[in-house]
């Protein structure tokens, strides 16, 4: 599983921006959840999981998600499959 956090200025295309390279790569979010922060909500942070991954694709997405205009920050974690 692939969970990133984004920090990125409020903007109307950057939710778009962020989906694409998942798809470009053949994922589909678990979870894709945004919100306005900072008071006045000139911050937007998103939170984006994958499930059921590669490795490598996950890295593939967690540095094409790093390279999306207007993201100031993401923090990404690779966690293993639970076996539940």
């Amino acid at each position: 599983m692939l969970i990133s956090s984004f920090s990125a200025p409020a903007d109307p295309g950057l939710l778009p921006r962020l989906i694409e390279p998942v798809a470009k790569l053949g994922a589909v979010p678990a979870r894709v959840h945004a919100s306005r922060e900072s008071g006045d909500g000139s911050e937007f942070t998103v939170d984006l999981r994958l499930a059921g991954v590669a490795p490598r694709t996950a890295d593939l997405v967690g540095r094409a998600l790093q390279a999306v205009v207007g993201v100031r920050q993401v923090m990404a974690v690779i966690e293993p499959e639970s076996a539940d």
